[in-house]
């Protein structure tokens, strides 16, 4: 029996190819934008050495001079205020990150079904969906991470009674070691959950325009009726999910290391003649900050194939574990039909592919009407969100027909 889990694989990879070639800056700069939000950059900043520099007494050695006073710092109403004020404004970037990460996610799969990146217009479209999606995810952990510190609060209660402050060392012992396999098993399953939420809900949610509960209930029959395809998708999801994690790894250390030979030539003389203090010091920190953001940048940028290709993956089994659910028709149709072929350089794809560059009778969604991929919309009206490629050159952040409108607002 052929699974689609499987036979997809080339079709994703002919997709994605697809997709993304030839070369077009603004496509690829904006889906890294959206991988800033969907895919990440693969970074983590270490923090910074709590001791310091200079040549300090050894532990255990006497300070010089005695013991100094000691320090205890006053708790006031201006530093508790600060600490909360600090607090707020960091729940409120996680929650604007992470309300913007799940819009992202209608985002990419808007793009690849219109193949066309519109960051603005799709945005302001799927918000919404985007914060049911965000308290979905944030009420699933939620729950299910408080239930599993309630039941394990439970046996050290039954073990060694109330108050925790008064638990024995061996129940203690025993809650931890109970612990570390509960919330593994619990970050596997509620994993599994949001990870279908996100490669299979989604793509219903902006097809019929439902909720997250109800694309789930739409959904769940197809996983029922085609759970083994599902479950081959997983265990090949899994895979290939270590498999592009090193190939990105790989990927961002090659640039880091080509990306700072030209700062290195750059930078180590002018610190040998400038030294590390005053303008030698400024300029350093601001090599150091530019290396940074290219390196950040130039990260985002590997995770878009990547991304793209797996993303590919996940609508083209779905689309075939139920043909109602297949938002990329058009892509599907010329990978099958001509095994890929690259567009021309007018937009079109290559003859016999079963599709065409400007997307006839497509399905833009129930809330606005379809468009026939030049800007206009069924009535003839110019949609002014739509982009176009017989613009001139525009920032990679700028739809192009609002840019044009800007200008003619002006005139």
């Amino acid at each position: 029996m052929s699974l689609a889990a499987l036979d997809d694989l080339d079709d994703a990879i002919e997709a994605t190819k697809r997709f993304l070639t030839p070369f077009d800056r603004v496509r690829w700069f904006r889906l890294a934008v959206v991988m800033f939000f969907v895919g990440g950059a693969g970074f983590s900043f270490p923090g910074a050495p709590t001791g310091g520099f200079g040549d300090g007494p050894e532990p255990g050695e006497p300070t010089p001079g005695g013991p100094g006073p000691e320090i205890t710092p006053e708790i006031t109403a201006e530093l508790l205020v600060l600490i909360a004020g600090v607090v707020l404004v960091g729940l409120l970037v996680f929650l604007l990150y992470s309300v913007a990460a799940a819009t992202m996610e209608f985002v990419f799969v808007a793009s690849l079904r219109d193949e066309e990146v519109r960051l603005r217009r799709n945005v302001g479209r799927y918000w919404r969906q985007g914060v049911r999606l965000f308290v979905f995810r944030f009420l699933v952990w939620t729950l299910t991470t408080g239930a599993a510190a309630a039941a394990l609060l439970g046996v050290g209660v039954a073990m060694s009674g109330w108050p925790p402050t008064g638990w024995s060392d061996e129940t203690i012992l025993a809650v931890i070691l109970l612990g570390i396999p509960v919330f593994l098993l619990l970050a596997l399953v509620v994993g599994t959950v949001l990870g279908f939420t996100t490669m299979f809900v989604v793509p219903v949610m902006l097809r019929e325009d439902r909720g997250v509960i109800g694309a789930w209930r739409r959904f769940w029959p197809t996983l029922t009726g085609e759970w083994v395809e599902f479950l081959a998708y997983l265990f090949v999801s899994f895979l290939l999910s270590i498999a592009v994690g090193i190939a990105v790894s790989f990927l961002v250390v090659l640039i880091a290391v080509a990306v700072a030979v030209p700062f290195l030539v750059v930078g180590v003389p002018l610190l040998l003649v400038l030294g590390l203090t005053g303008a030698g010091g400024l300029v350093v920190f601001v090599l150091l900050f530019a290396y940074l953001i290219l390196l950040f940048v130039a990260a985002l940028l590997v995770q878009v194939p990547f991304q793209t290709f797996l993303r590919y993956y996940a609508l083209l089994v779905l689309g075939d574990a139920n043909g109602e659910f297949d938002v990329i028709p058009d892509a599907r149709a010329a990978v099958r039909a001509d095994g890929g072929a690259d567009r021309d350089e007018t937009g079109d794809d290559g003859p016999g592919s079963g599709a065409t560059g400007a997307r006839t009778g497509s399905d833009d969604g129930p809330d606005e009407p379809d468009t026939d991929g030049t800007g206009t919309d069924a009535t003839g009206a110019d949609d002014p969100f739509e982009s176009t490629d017989d613009e001139g050159d525009t920032g990679w952040n700028v739809d192009r027909d609002d840019e044009r409108g800007d200008r003619d607002g002006r005139s």
